[in-house]
C-alpha cells in the first residue's frame, strides 16, 4: 500500500506500522489456525481491540500467537495511535505558533480585540491604511476565517495577560477593545494598560453608563457605536453636503491625520509656514503639545516644536503623499 506523499513522515510511519501489525496478525492466524483471510483479519482486530474472543476454538499455537499479538501488537498499535493524536494536536497548534511568531516581529502595531462586525471593520480599515495589525477573538471559526483572509489572528481571551503578550502588547502603538460586552472590554483595558501604560486604547461601550468605567479601566477614549451612528444620521439629515464630505467613503472624502514632529524629516523646515508651503493642498487644523492641549489654527510663524503633534485635513491621497515624503524610514 502506498500512502499519500503529502502526509507528514510521523503520520505515514504510524499508519504504516498499524497496517503492518494488522497484516502480520492476519497472516499469523491464517498459518496457525488455517483460517481464511477474512476470519483471520476479524480475529486479529478482536485481539488488538481487546474485545474478547467468545467461544472461539483456538489451537495451542494460535493461543501462543495471540499472546504475542496481545503483548506486542496492542502496545505497538497504542503507541502509533498516540503518535497520530499528537500529530493532529500539533497541527492545530502549528497555525497558532505561526501567528505568535509573526506578531513577535511587529513593532508600533495595532491590536484589535473582538472580531464582530465592528472589529472586522476596524481591522480592515487599519490594514487598508497600511498598518501592521494583530487581531484577537475567542471564536475559533472566526479565527480560521481571519487567517484565511490574511490577518495575523490569535485565538483566545483578549483579557488574558499571556494572550496580550503574544500579541506584542508591550510594543504596540494602540489597542481597540471592541467586543460586544462592556465588562469584557473593561477587563481588556485593565490588562492592556497594566502591561503598557503608554498604550493608546480605544474601547467600545454598549451603554452610556459604561463610559466612565471604561475610562477608569484605562481606555484613552470610549466610543458608543449607537450614539456615534445616531449622530452621523443626524448630520446626514441636517447637513448632507458636509456629511458627504466627511463620511462619503470615496477617495475625495475629507480625512484627518496627526503626525508627531519628532517622527518626521524636517531638517530644512523651521516653521509651520515653511511646512505648509511645501504641501499647500493640506489644511492645518491645529497642534497638540505634550500635555495634550490642542491649539486650533496656530501662528504659522512659530518655530516647530519636535515634541508637538500637528493635525492636518486633506484627502487620503494628499495625506499619503505628505506622510511618504516627510516620515522617517526608521
Amino acid at each position: 500500500m502506498v500512502l499519500p506523499q503529502n502526509w507528514e513522515p510521523v503520520l505515514r510511519r504510524s499508519v504504516l506500522v498499524c497496517l503492518l501489525t494488522i497484516a502480520a496478525g492476519t497472516l499469523g492466524f491464517m498459518i496457525t489456525e488455517g483460517w481464511g483471510p477474512w476470519q483471520s483479519l476479524y480475529f486479529t482486530l478482536v485481539t488488538l481491540t481487546t474485545v474478547g474472543y467468545g467461544d472461539y476454538g483456538v489451537s495451542v499455537a494460535g493461543k501462543a500467537f495471540s499472546v504475542f499479538i496481545m503483548l506486542v501488537g496492542i502496545g505497538t498499535i497504542s503507541y502509533c495511535l498516540s503518535q497520530i493524536v499528537q500529530y493532529a494536536t500539533s497541527r492545530s497548534l502549528h497555525s497558532e505558533a505561526c501567528m505568535i511568531r509573526q506578531a513577535s516581529l511587529m513593532n508600533n502595531h495595532y491590536i484589535v480585540c473582538g472580531m464582530g462586525q465592528t472589529g472586522l471593520r476596524v481591522a480592515r480599515k487599519l490594514v487598508g491604511e497600511g498598518h501592521d495589525l494583530v487581531v484577537i477573538d475567542s471564536d475559533e471559526e472566526h479565527i480560521k476565517q481571519l487567517r484565511a483572509d490574511g490577518f495575523v489572528a490569535l485565538h483566545g481571551d483578549a483579557a488574558s495577560d499571556h494572550v496580550l503578550l503574544f500579541a506584542g502588547i508591550e510594543r504596540a502603538k494602540g489597542l481597540a477593545a471592541v467586543t460586544s460586552c462592556d465588562s469584557s472590554n473593561a477587563m481588556i483595558c485593565l490588562g492592556a494598560s497594566a502591561q503598557n501604560p503608554d498604550l493608546h486604547i480605544i474601547a467600545r461601550a454598549e451603554c452610556d453608563s459604561a463610559v466612565d468605567k471604561l475610562r477608569r479601566a484605562g481606555a484613552t477614549n470610549v466610543i458608543n457605536p449607537s450614539r456615534y451612528s445616531g449622530d452621523g444620521i443626524v448630520e446626514s439629515l441636517v447637513r448632507p453636503e458636509i456629511s458627504h464630505l466627511l463620511y462619503g467613503g470615496s477617495t475625495d472624502s475629507l480625512r484627518f491625520a496627526e503626525y508627531k514632529l519628532n517622527e518626521l524629516k524636517l531638517e530644512h523646515t523651521s516653521s509651520l509656514r515653511e511646512l505648509l508651503e511645501s504641501h499647500p493642498r493640506l489644511v492645518l487644523i491645529g497642534t497638540r503639545d505634550d500635555d495634550g492641549e490642542v491649539e486650533m489654527r496656530p501662528d504659522l510663524e512659530q518655530a516647530l516644536d519636535t515634541n508637538s503633534t500637528i493635525i492636518f485635513a486633506g484627502t487620503i491621497e494628499q495625506l499619503n503623499q505628505f506622510g511618504s515624503s516627510v516620515r522617517n524610514a526608521a
